[in-house]
């Protein structure tokens, strides 16, 4: 029995018998590892995607040791509010996504469809409602998110709330993208401050939200001005860091980590040597452990993701003066909202930008959305002339994915990549 078989064991005999004593475990397994992760780094990891790593587990770890005052988050949530309250979020998809790490995510998917959740719904959500039921789930002292862009959304976090006996805030975002949809979503961030003062018996410092929100539209600035870097220069990295950075571009968004990362990367790429390699577009979330897609795309200057659009999806200019419309805004038009062409183009868009030789379309189990949309998203990047992969599988769940099926496609689609600048070479 290998480590991560043993702690899986043990966390699921705990869960049962002592919940509080479970949690202890996994805090102080996410603690080792993350002394270890600073201590001996990753040797393949630019030193900004170190950082990365390092501020990621604080978060984790954060929640489960002060809870209190954590709020849990779906993933598009702006969280600028939160922090003007000195509440620290975490999202749903990074807390399947660190017991995965642990390779501990099996118990609490057959706890949930034990409970009656469907095996075809959303591995994320589905470890999260497993954990909750088996009150792995740490005591959040806040429950919040948004419609956009994932219909597990509005199943979720109605029960995670009920199981935590919390009052659920949830922002609903129109699927028209206009003016009248940011107002009536800037209108619910100003009911989202009054429900906070409530809760906390504090009164909002707009001085301190305007000085985060600026913060946060810095931070965007900064990681805009990386995109050029991207076509000609190679950063290393793996595809845990995608998911990091899609965490600081979202749910820490107007931290000073989440800016000091920025200006980090975008000193790295300034220094990196020069990409002569294959660059991949990626989009949607990605299965960071499995072993064929990590051979494929980690740390090699041949082959490398050079940008996911769970981070860029974000990376748009809004003026951060009024801090509920510019959250407002940010949520309306994302393309994650609105019609999957809207994203679609904004991916192609950024093929463009960083001069891709394809693009990877990651069909996550259960995520109605992408899967519906896959089909839809491929035909428009390769009228682009972009090669596209549809690559079927699971974030988060090792038992929905097969290595053999990844591991030809996955080659079959870099080999083609290969074949296609031969012929293209004078």
């Amino acid at each position: 029995m290998g480590a991560k078989d043993l702690l899986c064991s043990i966390l699921e005999h705990e869960t049962k018998k002592n919940p509080a004593r479970a949690r202890k475990l996994i805090t102080a397994v996410y603690a080792g590892f993350g002394a270890y992760q600073k201590r001996f780094p990753e040797k393949g990891r630019a030193g900004s995607r170190r950082y990365l790593a390092n501020e990621a587990m604080k978060v984790m770890l954060n929640a489960y040791r002060h809870p209190e005052s954590t709020a849990f988050v779906s993933i598009f949530t702006p969280c600028e509010l939160l922090q003007a309250f000195d509440i620290s979020p975490v999202c749903a998809e990074m807390f399947s996504t660190f017991l995965n790490g642990a390779g501990c995510e099996k118990p609490f998917v057959d706890a949930a469809e034990a409970a009656g959740v469907a095996e075809t719904f959303c591995s994320y959500h589905k470890i999260l409602i497993g954990a909750a039921k088996t009150h792995l789930l740490p005591d959040l002292g806040y429950i919040i998110n948004t419609s956009l862009a994932c219909d597990a959304n509005n199943l979720t976090f109605r029960e995670i709330a009920g199981e935590l006996g919390r009052e659920q805030f949830y922002i609903d975002v129109p699927y028209a993208k206009d003016e009248y949809a940011v107002a009536y979503v800037a209108e619910q961030f100003r009911h989202l401050a009054s429900f906070l003062e409530k809760q906390t018996g504090r009164t909002l410092d707009m001085a301190r939200l305007k000085a985060i929100t600026g913060r946060s539209a810095e931070t965007i600035r900064i990681m805009q001005a990386t995109i050029p870097w991207r076509r000609t220069r190679w950063v290393s990295g793996d595809l845990t860091c995608e998911l990091y950075e899609a965490l600081m571009m979202h749910t820490c968004l107007g931290t000073e980590a989440s800016l000091h990362y920025a200006d980090m990367l975008l000193r790295d790429y300034q220094a990196a040597p020069a990409d002569t390699g294959k660059r991949i577009v990626w989009m949607h979330s990605n299965p960071f452990w499995q072993k064929p897609v990590m051979d494929a795309l980690n740390y090699r200057p041949d082959m490398h993701i050079a940008a996911t659009d769970m981070s860029y999806d974000v990376w748009q200019t809004f003026d951060p003066s009024d801090p509920f419309t510019y959250m407002a805004s940010r949520l309306v038009y994302d393309p994650f909202n609105g019609p999957a062409a809207d994203r679609m183009n904004f991916s192609r868009k950024m093929a463009h930008a960083v001069d891709a030789d394809g693009v990877i379309l990651f069909c996550h189990w259960g995520c109605k959305e992408t899967c519906g949309a896959s089909t839809l998203i491929k035909k428009g990047i390769e009228a682009d002339g972009i090669p596209c992969l549809i690559l079927n599988g699971d974030g988060v769940d090792r038992h929905n994915a097969s290595d053999g099926q990844v591991s030809t496609r996955i080659g079959a689609f870099m080999e083609m990549l290969s074949d296609r600048s031969e012929e293209a070479a004078p």
